[in-house]
This record gives structure tokens, sequence and C-alpha cells, in this order.
């Protein structure tokens, strides 16, 4: 073992000595040299040094003084000109927080140490900042904003010559994280495009951890498309070898495959066995509201009254917390990533507009295409004709429309039920569904409920999940008021979309198609037909 024998070592002595202690996990020993480094470095005023020397005291302390010396780090660095300080100081904090599951606090770190990442124009940090924000965004409800934040990584990746090998690292990071956003986003093809080519590339670099990890995604697609057995096959081959949060997720699909085949006392046990990582880690996830619903009905049913409490309060609780910090996220992250980016799209956008009058040639071009292989749409042209009319003659609107059942949902008291439906019909009979960043967090503040209620109450009384529900209200006034408002008429499809809550042109338009089984387009034309014929 060596010791520092020289009166005045060099840095790169006493990194080699702390390098050595940290592999043989001489932690004390670390300490000390930790200690040498900063106040040689605090005596020949050397920021980076002091900077180097704290970094080693948060890999290896407790998280709550981890974060103090990452602290420590950025206020040493704070007027360094290097192109990684302070920037590396806030992306440090911002991992301890995340695996402290306080992601708020995560994200404005992160979003901290982009801005100085794009000040500095050092691209890598850039990167690096971007996909952990995209990943904060995508546990906390908005897995669209995190696949567009993926792609557009990607895409500034595949600008690098050889950037699967030489960024391999980044490269598979963003195969993991576009594939969760798309399963996410039900968008199953996409999923699994990036699970097979994260996969391939795991196979010729010999990378069995990230094989695993990507083989995991795709046993949770494999759930989603009805593959239960081979889901079920390969979670079981590897979810062994995971812990924490991982494993309580991957042990969630397990359970709902037991489930679906009959096996309760197996679901069971795969749900008790997720409270108890949950109650250790304190981070909920998504799925883990269903798993207490599941628990407390089965307590309920067992006449086991203390642990359905227990299971109700834990629900409550993880659920509010989930809410309140879904929020928080959400408003940060448009504040100080989106309107930003926004902004500089906006002049992109305008610079854009010179070839404008290309892309007009090109799509009537297009259009004359249409015309001339009219004949074999002619048969789906009467079709949808058909169903315009059917649209204009008689809209058949959901709203107010609450399920008539003869029973109801147990895990909803009757006094929250009957309010929250009441509340609904209000909702109903207002505008407030038209905003465009409405979400269930947001909603059910708004009723001073949880997700939880809203979301079973929605389910049971409207048989469908909140996502549907609240396009098929905007849909639905969408067509009224094109049908009474000659005005709207004159609108494009992003005018369309932002009048009647929807983010593009492009999701307005496949929701009203999901919906009426035609496209905006039809209608609008049908009814600026009917406007012509009426002056």
């Amino acid at each position: 073992m060596k010791e520092i024998k020289i009166l005045n070592p060099t840095y790169e002595e006493i990194m080699e000595l702390e390098d050595e202690a940290y592999e043989n996990n001489e932690l004390e020993r670390l300490r000390i040299l930790t200690d040498i480094h900063i106040q040689k470095a605090k005596s020949e005023e050397n920021p980076l040094e002091m900077a180097s020397g704290y970094y080693y005291r948060t890999i290896i302390e407790e998280p709550e003084l981890a974060v103090t010396y990452s602290d420590s780090i950025i206020l040493a660095t704070a007027d360094s000109d290097d192109p990684k300080y302070p920037t590396f100081g806030y992306i440090l904090k911002a991992i301890i927080l995340y695996d402290l599951g306080d992601y708020r606090q995560a994200m404005h770190n992160y979003l901290t140490a982009y801005d100085l990442a794009v000040e500095k124009k050092n691209y890598e940090d850039q990167l690096t900042c971007s996909m952990a924000i995209a990943a904060i965004r995508n546990i906390n409800g908005q897995p669209h904003a995190a696949a567009d934040i993926y792609t557009r990584s990607l895409n500034s990746l595949k600008k690098e010559k050889d950037y699967e090998n030489i960024h391999y690292a980044d490269y598979m990071l963003l195969m993991y994280n576009l594939s969760l956003a798309h399963l996410r986003l039900s968008q199953m093809d996409s999923a699994r495009y990036y699970i097979e080519s994260g996969v391939r590339k795991a196979i010729s670099a010999k990378d069995t951890l990230e094989y695993r990890d990507l083989v995991l995604v795709g046993a949770q697609l494999d759930y989603y498309e009805g593959n239960y057995q081979k889901a079920k096959d390969t979670l079981i081959k590897y979810s062994g070898q995971l812990d924490g949060n991982s494993k309580a997720m991957k042990l969630y699909y397990l359970g709902k495959m037991a489930q679906n085949s009959g096996d309760h006392p197996m679901a069971i046990n795969y749900f008790q066995q997720i409270d108890s990582i949950v109650e250790v880690t304190k981070k909920p996830f998504d799925e883990i509201k269903d798993v207490y619903q599941q628990l407390i009905r089965h307590y309920g049913l067992q006449d086991e009254q203390q642990r359905e409490i227990e299971s109700i309060e834990k629900l409550i609780f993880f659920d509010s917390l989930m809410t309140k910090d879904h929020k928080g996220v959400i408003m940060q992250a448009t504040m100080a990533y989106d309107i930003p980016y926004l902004k500089l799209q906006k002049k992109k956008a305008e610079e854009q507009l010179k070839v404008k009058s290309t892309w007009i040639i090109i799509l009537g071009v297009m259009a004359g295409f249409v015309a001339l292989i009219g004949i074999y749409f002619y048969i789906r042209v009467r079709k949808t004709k058909k169903k315009v009319k059917e649209l204009m003659d008689g809209i058949k609107p959901i709203k107010s429309s609450s399920r008539k059942v003869g029973t109801h949902p147990e895990s909803v008291p009757e006094e929250i039920r009957n309010e929250l439906l009441m509340k609904l019909e209000a909702f109903e009979k207002s505008d407030l569904y038209l905003r465009k960043d409405l979400d269930m967090a947001q909603l059910a503040q708004e009723m001073d409920t949880n997700t939880s209620y809203l979301s079973i109450i929605i389910n049971h009384y409207k048989q469908m999940s909140f996502p549907k529900y609240i396009k098929d209200l905007k849909i639905t006034t969408a067509i009224e008021r094109l049908s009474k408002d000659p005005e709207l008429l004159k609108y494009n499809y992003q005018g369309l979309a932002e009048t009647f809550g929807f983010k593009t042109g492009e999701s307005f338009s496949k929701a009203f198609h999901q919906k009426t089984g035609v496209y905006p387009s039809n209608l609008l034309k049908e009814l600026k037909i009917r406007k012509n014929t009426q002056q």
C-alpha cells in the first residue's frame, strides 16, 4: 500500500493514491487523501483541483452529505472559464437528487446545467442534460415531450462520424429511452424498432448489461402485444438481477400476467413484493396506484382490515406525492426548457418561410396525382361522404353521458363518487377541457381529489381512459362549433388544433379520425359546400 511520503506531493500523485484507495474500498484512507487534495488546492487557489477532491466525496458519502460536496464543487468553480465547470457540479447534484426521488430539485439542477452547457458550447454536457430532462419528464407523465427530446438528441448524435461506436454509451442510452418513451405512447412499432436496434448493437459490443436492459423493455412490449409467455420467460430470467424500483416495475408485469391467467395468489404475491420494495425506496412509479388498488381489494375480501387501511393510506400518500411532483416538474420543464427551444424554432421557421412557395408547388403536384387515381378510391370516398353526412345531420355528444350501472366502484367512497360525478358534469358543460396542457394530475387538483379516484370514476362511468375522455370532449366540441361557426372554416389544421386544445394539427387530425372515421378535411369540405349553396 502506497503512502504519502513526499513533503509536497503533486496532484497526479495524490490522485493515483485516491484511485487506489477507492478501488480497494478503503474509504477512511480516501477521506484523508481527499482532505489533503482539497487543502493543497485551496492553498494554491486552484478551483479545478478543489472540485476534483470534492468529487470523490460525492461518490462515497451518504446522499445528503454528497449533495453538500456537489454544492462545494459549484461554489469553487462558479467563476471558472473551463467548459465543464461549474456545469459538472450541477449535474452531480442532479444525479444524487434523482436517486433520492426528488425529481423537482433534480430537474432544477439539470436545467441549470443545461443552460451553462449551452453558454459554454459544451455539446456533450448539453446531450447529457437533455436526456436526463427527458427521462424525468417521461416518468412524470410527459412521454410526448420526452420522445421529442430524445429524437432531437439522436438526430444531433447522427451528425457525428461513426456515432454508434465513438458515442456508444450515449447511443445505447438513447435506444433504451426512446423505446420506453414510445412504449408509454403505445407506439409499438417505434418501440420495437429502437429495442431491436439497441439489442443488435449490444450483441456486437458484447455488452451483457445493455442487452439485458433492452430485452427487459422488450418483455414489457411483449406484454402489451399479448405475447404473455414470452414476456413472462424474459422477466423471470432477468428480474432477479435487478433491485429497487427497477425490479418493482418488472414484478408489476409478472403480477398482471398472473392476474390475467387467473392465478390470483401469485399476482398478490408479486404485488406484496412491490409494496415491500417501495416501502424502502420511497419512490413511487405510475403503476404503483394499480398495485395498491389490487391489494386494497384483496385485503377487503380477506377481511384483513388493518392491511386494507394501510394500503389505502399508502395509495393516498403516493398519489398525492406524485400529483404534486408531476405538476412541479412539468411547470419547470415548460418554462426553462420548452419555451427557449420554441423561440429558437420560431426563428428557424421564419427563415424557412422564404422557401414555402416551393412546398406549395409540390403539394399542388401531389393533389394532381391524387386526382388521377381518384377512381381507385371511389368506394372509400362514398363511405367517407356517408360518415360526414352522419356527422352533420346527427352529432352524438358524450357530454354528461355517464354510464348507467347497477354497481359502483367500491374503492371510491359514495360521497366522493357523487361529488366527482357532479364536478365532471359541470366540467363537461364548460370549455376547460380545451386547454392544451391539461392532464389528470391538474384536473384532479382542481377537483380537490387525487388521480386514483378520478381515474376510477372516468373509467367506470365514462367507459374510457382519461386521455380518450378529454379527446372525445374536444372532438365533439369541434364538430359542433364547426357546424355552427362559418368563421372556423377559414382556419388551417394548426389553427383548429389551437382552438380545440391540441398541440399540433397532426394530433388534432388523428384524434378526429379516431373518433369519427373521417378526417377534418372531409367535414370542412362538405361544410364549405353547404355554406356556398346557402348563400
